[in-house]
């Protein structure tokens, strides 16, 4: 009875040690996040301070950087309002009002029919609809995004925490790969792919994504980099290991920088056309299957119905961007402190 009591005491003494372990750790993180934003917060007084105490040339400067700002953006903007106005527009009137030289004249008749014509009468050659177009980028743009943080955080902690033979090496090998120009390697990137079997594979978006480097590697190498090793020494002194460190220690201190670059990833794979028309052709996404219907519909006269299309595949990467953009800035800003 005693030997029971004893070993009941030893459990509680052990899951309390535990509890307050992770409970200093989670004030340690704390502490460590305030002071990044209290010295973000120090940079950003310090800039108003400047901008309010600009000289004249500075000023004169400012106003002419502002001014190439608000071109380029009125430069980006025009297509989409033009894209826009167009997308509403009857067939027959949208061409007549091109052959009169009228590309900004508001509609006559404002026919949203458009924009629920656009998953019932685009699709493919091999007959995937706008729908289906829609599933093939979700699932092509979210694999990859998986796939590559869970072996991009594994692979860049344990090469900028860990010494071991070869790892500069490897390094050095990961940067090289990064200066090769992309053009230069398709080719041979081409024949690998169709050799291993991956070519019009849904395998292709995985087993692709497994090699470590490129953008995300650095960010995540350079993050873990800087972080105070005092966090993993104090898992090491109450009895924790590296398991417990990467993912209740370091996991949870990236997970801004994690979420930061899935989306970047997501939009830059949502957008891109050239990857599932080379190596996927039988599962067209809506960059890729609008590029591939675009000359039939403009042949056709339907141009409107190709403006709403396109308009459409750009509402999830919009929505995605204007709801997470201030937090995307704020995990560069604050990846970009040292500790």
């Amino acid at each position: 009875m005693s030997n029971l009591i004893s070993e009941n005491q030893s459990e509680k003494t052990g899951q309390s040690e535990k509890a307050s372990f992770f409970a200093r750790a989670r004030v340690a993180v704390k502490a460590w996040a305030s002071g990044v934003r209290n010295r973000q917060k120090e940079k950003l007084r310090e800039v108003r301070h400047r901008l309010k105490n600009r000289s004249k040339g500075e000023r004169v400067i400012f106003a002419i950087v502002f001014l190439l700002f608000l071109l380029y953006t009125v430069s980006m903007l025009y297509p989409f309002i033009w894209m826009f106005i167009n997308s509403f527009k009857p067939f027959t009137e949208f061409t007549l009002d091109m052959s009169n030289g009228e590309a900004f004249a508001f509609p006559d008749v404002w026919r949203g029919e458009n924009y629920t014509e656009v998953f019932s009468m685009i699709q493919t050659s091999d007959g995937t609809s706008f729908i289906g177009m829609t599933l093939n980028s979700i699932w092509q743009s979210v694999l990859p995004i998986l796939v590559s943080t869970v072996t991009g955080t594994w692979f860049a902690y344990i090469l900028s925490r860990f010494r071991f033979p070869g790892r500069n090496v490897i390094y050095a090998v990961i940067i090289f790969t990064m200066t090769v120009p992309v053009v230069g390697n398709t080719g041979g990137y081409f024949k690998l792919v169709y050799d291993l079997g991956l070519y019009n594979n849904p395998l292709f978006s995985v087993v692709t994504t497994i090699p470590f480097g490129g953008l995300a590697f650095m960010v995540y190498y350079g993050f873990f980099k800087n972080i105070p090793h005092s966090y993993a020494e104090a898992v090491y002194i109450d009895g924790g290991g590296e398991f417990t460190v990467f993912f209740r220690i370091m996991l949870p201190q990236a997970k801004p920088m994690i979420v930061a670059l899935a989306i970047t990833s997501f939009v830059g794979t949502w957008n891109d056309y050239m990857t599932p028309l080379l190596y996927l052709p039988s599962y067209s996404t809506i960059a890729s299957g609008m590029y591939l219907v675009k000359n039939t519909l403009i042949r056709t006269g339907k141009n409107p119905l190709y403006y709403a299309g396109i308009l459409v595949s750009m509402i999830p990467v919009l929505t995605i961007f204007l709801c997470f953009s201030n937090k995307m800035m704020e995990s560069m800003s604050i990846g970009g402190l040292k500790g």
